[in-house]
């Protein structure tokens, strides 16, 4: 068009174009039909360039938008955590639906989104989805771990008799995410066990007793037989609670297995209501059980401890918020 209007638009062109129409027809004739060329020539250059980048346009959209993600809110929710508006909403596979252990290939994959899935169908719901983040750790370690060892020996110190929506609801998440495991609770009130045997306790192997006393813990490894793949302590939370049963059941724990410490974030707390009263003749009540697993990942890091890391049974420490996982070498 440029070309079109600069060579034959002005006044001068137009003033030749049309003395020789007058003075030289055959003239005329040549110089009409190379204006017709050129314009044809720049219609198509211009129709052609215009689809170019009209399809350039369409791939460059297909490449950079992104799908849309649903997520779905329950109609009986009345109140969304942070948890429930970051979580991945996803439906449990199959294997989980038909207490299948032939597969289980998506605990492998989407085990963060599985295990909050799954709880939030049990009411109540366990706070290791509502009130914490556990599902990172139990996603990201246990459910795999499951995968590779559908018939796990599990150990969960408590059962949750001091909750406001009473016990058992970690339990309904282990059975049916679990449904080959052995599973085992320990508890320290006994009057509650015995209440809720026959119902949210049906089929589950029971332990009861103070898990800060070494002779109970003795007692829960003879009647047991110990050898566990996976131990959480989701007990009284009182530091020495914690490292007592650590020191004791830590070496019942198979090669490969996962020990699980919940509710760390409140062992600096002191007064009343703290979690640094409970002390023993081997633990002091200023002792903070996260402060040993530091000393822990202090062996594991610096080159002047490299062989107490090497004699060591402990492979990784995984800490995420308010808890941590410690892998035991194979």
């Amino acid at each position: 068009i440029i070309l079109i209007s600069s060579t034959y638009n002005n006044s001068t062109t137009i003033m030749r174009i049309t003395k020789e129409r007058k003075n030289s027809p055959s003239q005329w004739l040549r110089t009409l039909g190379l204006l017709v060329i050129v314009t044809v020539a720049s219609l198509c250059s211009y129709q052609t360039g215009h689809n170019a980048a009209k399809l350039k346009y369409e791939m460059q959209v297909n490449i950079f938008s992104s799908p849309t993600v649903t997520n779905p809110v329950s109609e009986k929710a009345t109140e969304t955590t942070a948890v429930e508006q970051n979580a991945v909403k996803v439906d449990p596979p199959a294997d989980v639906k038909n207490n299948d252990t032939a597969g289980y290939s998506e605990y492998l994959t989407k085990g963060e989104e599985i295990f909050y899935e799954t709880a939030k169908t049990f009411n109540p719901t366990t706070d290791k989805v509502t009130d914490h983040t556990y599902q990172i750790m139990y996603g990201r370690f246990l459910l795999p771990y499951y995968h590779q060892n559908p018939n796990m020996k599990f150990l969960e110190i408590g059962l949750g008799c001091n909750m406001g929506y009473g016990p058992g609801a970690s339990v309904n998440v282990w059975k049916a995410l679990f449904p080959k495991a052995n599973l085992w609770e320990a508890e320290y009130d006994a009057k509650c066990v015995e209440k809720h045997r026959d119902g949210t306790l049906k089929g589950i192997n029971v332990l009861t007793g103070d898990q800060g006393n070494d002779a109970v813990l003795d007692s829960w490894i003879e009647t047991s037989g110990g050898n566990f793949d996976v131990v959480i302590d989701d007990g009284g939370h009182q530091n020495c609670q914690i490292w007592h049963s650590f020191l004791k059941l830590w070496p019942t724990v198979k090669p490969g297995g996962l020990y699980f410490i919940e509710d760390l974030q409140v062992g600096r707390k002191t007064g009343p209501r703290g979690y640094r009263k409970f002390k023993t003749d081997t633990c002091d009540k200023d002792l903070i059980a996260f402060e040993k697993l530091k000393e822990f990942g202090d062996m594991m890091i610096y080159d002047e401890q490299k062989e107490k890391a090497h004699a060591s049974d402990i492979e990784f420490i995984f800490c995420q918020h308010e808890a941590c996982v410690l892998g035991k070498k194979k």
